[in-house]
């Protein structure tokens, strides 16, 4: 999606990296639509041998995601800690301010409003996918969307304003997807967030569990 930069976008992975030449494909094809190229490598797919393939293709390892998990139970169900945070379901035409939330929330260039806007509004009346706004004193300041597949539950990105930050929202928003989960009969959880940071340490503080921490790799600047 060359319009639309951020780590959820244009991105590489599973096992494909069987060969040198598997990962020279992969960079020519990135190179043709002029978008950069990520990987993110899962323990599990980790090599010596392909390790090296991309560090003679040009990349270098640039920071580590961690997946987390849990199941679904009667514990998720918790009274929000900050009263004054409301969490409702999106309309469909209120996409254009889930879209500004997510620019804004992932400091993202305001020129992408309306693309990020319609890459979400095409999934509105998609199966397993469901979109929240949580507000702060009447005020709009974070989404949330989640997707379940399955009987299972993955938390998608969210975002908070960051003069709205420090006040709960991340962590209700998080409460929120997961009660929802649970009236909707799933049995497991999945989220993804940057290594030890604020979104990882709130879905730990919600009952998640680690369960891997993948490495992303991306091309060296010359």
């Amino acid at each position: 999606i060359k319009g639309i930069p951020g780590p959820s976008y244009n991105v590489v992975k599973g096992n494909s990296l069987q060969s040198e030449q598997t990962v020279q494909n992969i960079l020519d094809f990135y190179k043709e639509k002029e978008i950069p190229v990520r990987f993110e490598i899962a323990p599990q797919y980790v090599k010596t041998d392909t390790l090296q393939k991309l560090h003679h293709a040009g990349l270098s390892q640039s920071d580590f995601h961690t997946t987390l998990y849990s199941a679904v139970n009667n514990e998720f169900v918790s009274e929000r800690k900050n009263t004054n945070i409301a969490i409702r379901t999106i309309r469909e035409e209120e996409f254009d301010i889930y879209g500004a939330l997510y620019v804004e929330g992932f400091h993202m260039p305001p020129f992408l409003v309306d693309s990020v806007t319609e890459n979400n509004k095409v999934l509105y009346d998609k199966p397993g996918w469901s979109f929240y706004i949580a507000t702060l004193d009447n005020e709009d300041v974070g989404i949330g969307p989640m997707f379940i597949h399955h009987n299972t539950a993955i938390l998608a990105a969210s975002a908070v304003k960051p003069r709205a930050r420090n006040k709960g929202i991340h962590q209700a928003l998080i409460q929120h997807r997961m009660n929802e989960a649970l009236q909707q009969n799933c049995k497991h959880l999945i989220g993804h967030a940057k290594f030890a940071s604020i979104s990882q340490n709130n879905m730990e503080r919600c009952g998640m569990t680690i369960a891997y921490t993948k490495s992303i790799w991306t091309e060296v600047n010359k």
